[in-house]
């Protein structure tokens, strides 16, 4: 989530077409990444990175939009290229891809330059909270289900990437989340990295 005055842009890229087109192609980037490259496990990664990303990136906006900002999701080309050329060559070199997850955030346009550490942090904290919440209901779901069904690894598989990706997000560096949140509210970003560690660690 990264914040831009309102006088800065007219009309904000993201809006409306152009934004499901962002968001559609991060969606289907990260389900390559997170399938290993692999066609048998693209059912799997694709519902997962359904809940992980979408719900992710849909919290962020609609609490931007709560506290009165306009917001919209939109793809960062850079980061996406990074990806693929990361996940590719680690696949090939080792087996296993490697995953750089920034590939766009949503943009929080004010309508005047603002300092507000707390309606930021809780824009911020909204997207990893959302993947905690999911990683928690696929867990549960995951005890239920046959083990080594398709079901059983819809569920496994969907606990796994949001919880990794709620610790991922967290990390209090720039311009991830957990900088925003730990700025805010060191507390609230020790118990939610915490928890998004503990339950990923469970899968």
């Amino acid at each position: 989530m990264n914040y831009e005055p309102w006088r800065a842009v007219n009309n904000p890229r993201g809006a409306g077409r152009s934004e499901i087109e962002d968001l559609l192609i991060s969606f289907l980037v990260l389900t390559l990444l997170f399938s290993n490259f692999d066609p048998h496990s693209l059912p799997y990664a694709a519902v997962a990175v359904l809940t992980a990303f979408l719900f992710h990136e849909l919290a962020h906006r609609q609490v931007a939009r709560h506290y009165g900002y306009r917001a919209y999701y939109k793809r960062w080309e850079t980061g996406m290229l990074l990806a693929l050329l990361v996940g590719i060559t680690t696949r090939l070199l080792t087996g296993t891809t490697w995953i750089f997850a920034a590939l766009g955030a949503v943009q929080v346009y004010a309508p005047y330059a603002v300092d507000s550490r707390e309606a930021f942090g809780k824009i911020a904290l909204a997207g990893p909270l959302t993947n905690i919440a999911a990683g928690m209901v696929a867990l549960i779901l995951l005890r239920t289900a046959p083990p080594f069904t398709s079901l059983w690894w819809v569920f496994r598989t969907t606990a796994a990437v949001n919880l990794w990706l709620a610790f991922f997000n967290l990390l209090p560096f720039p311009p991830l989340d957990g900088s925003k949140v730990v700025r805010w509210n060191a507390g609230a970003w020790a118990v939610s990295i915490g928890v998004a560690y503990l339950l990923f660690r469970l899968v």
